[in-house]
């Protein structure tokens, strides 16, 4: 393959990342604007290097006019998340969007590889328009828990510096660690409830204030001056107390005097105020 044709060739798979990434970060402020828990904790990408592709292909035995067929992780996407469980529910996401064609997957979290290494592998066909019309390409998508990502990043760093021959010590110890990232894991999935319960209260939570803020500042231009520093300063009570229940009610209420606002508005009563009444 000529040497210019590299970025020319890799630059589709550039936009991939980018697209998808976006798509999928995305889909985790949907479910956090709704209330509900997201089984993303967050998602990375990237383009494999030309030098990792090289050694890919060298030993794999693949000829370069194979490599778009054959190298199916040129654009990766890695997907973390907080519990084992969470995983499978990714996994149906993804097979249920309709720009994504699952056509493998590698499941090493049943079937570990005998190293330790555990992780969740799809790999998809995803359209990119580029400048000379559309082209379909591979995409490896990873997903693993955040414990999972620790010994899968540790270890790739460990075959870097061993040149793929890692002393048996060293490898023995990844294994042993490996093991107890499988019981970490398995820990977190038994308080997996309550942690859901604690974050999706901080969410909510959240949430809340955003609307509270929005509100005030929307407010801000219909009526006084006076009255806009009597809602927040009963804001600011709420919020320091800390009472969840009470913050609701706040909310409720200043919604409802935001409407009626807004219906004045409509019938013609509404409008600026400037004076301290």
């Amino acid at each position: 393959m000529d040497i210019v044709l590299w970025h020319k060739i890799l630059n589709p798979y550039a936009m991939a990342v980018d697209e998808l990434l976006l798509k999928l970060r995305n889909t985790k402020r949907s479910y956090q604007k709704r209330g509900e828990y997201c089984p993303i904790e967050h998602v990375t990408g990237r383009v494999k290097s030309i030098t990792s592709i090289l050694d890919k292909m060298q030993k794999k035995g693949i000829p370069f006019d194979k490599m778009e067929e054959e190298v199916e992780d040129i654009a990766g996407i890695r997907i973390i998340c907080q519990f084992v469980e969470d995983i499978e529910k990714i996994s149906e996401m993804l097979m249920r969007r309709n720009d994504l064609e699952i056509v493998q997957v590698k499941d090493y979290i049943r079937n570990h590889k005998e190293s330790g290494y555990r992780s969740y592998h799809l790999v998809a066909n995803y359209t990119v328009n580029t400048l000379d019309g559309p082209k379909q390409i591979y995409v490896e998508i990873q997903i693993r828990t955040m414990a999972m990502d620790f010994w899968a990043t540790t270890e790739h760093s460990m075959q870097y510096k061993y040149k793929g021959r890692i002393p048996q010590k060293v490898a023995n110890r990844l294994q042993t660690t490996a093991e107890a990232i499988t019981v970490m894991d398995k820990e977190m999935s038994a308080v997996r409830e309550e942690i859901m319960d604690a974050q999706m209260s901080s969410q909510l939570r959240y949430n809340l204030v955003e609307d509270i803020v929005t509100t005030i500042e929307n407010l801000y231009q219909v009526t006084s001056r006076r009255q806009i520093e009597k809602i927040q300063e009963e804001f600011y009570r709420i919020y320091s107390e800390g009472d969840m229940d009470e913050l609701i009610h706040y909310h409720d209420q200043l919604d409802l005097i935001a409407q009626s606002y807004k219906a004045q508005s409509f019938n013609g009563a509404g409008g600026m105020h400037t004076d301290e009444d």
